[in-house]
């Protein structure tokens, strides 16, 4: 587990991707989608040449590396989702109190 401060400069450097993700949808009008698929590339993309670089034998590190990578998304994606799952919720229930 990452300390808070640790956290808290990987969270404001993911919010500077998204300010730019979010500034190509609003106001330079690309598609949500497109946005999405680039940072996704982008993604894959740095973490392939973070892998190379560190790695002694790629070859033979690639299926770990693909496997933490892997894992990596896919938990960061599942509390994402049950974040936004919480916040949609929030805001139904706000809409239907009123």
């Amino acid at each position: 587990m990452i300390d808070k401060e640790a956290a808290a400069n990987l969270f404001k450097m993911a919010d500077e991707f998204i300010d730019v993700a979010n500034r190509l949808v609003t106001s330079d009008n690309k598609d949500l989608e497109d946005v999405g698929a680039a940072l996704r590339y982008a993604a894959a993309r740095f973490s392939a040449h973070e892998t190379a670089y560190k790695s002694k034998d790629l070859a033979a590190e690639r299926n770990d590396a693909l496997s933490w990578f892997t894992n990596q998304y896919s938990e960061m994606l599942e509390e994402n989702l049950d974040q936004h799952i919480e916040h949609f919720k929030s805001l139904k229930n706000k809409a239907e109190s009123h």
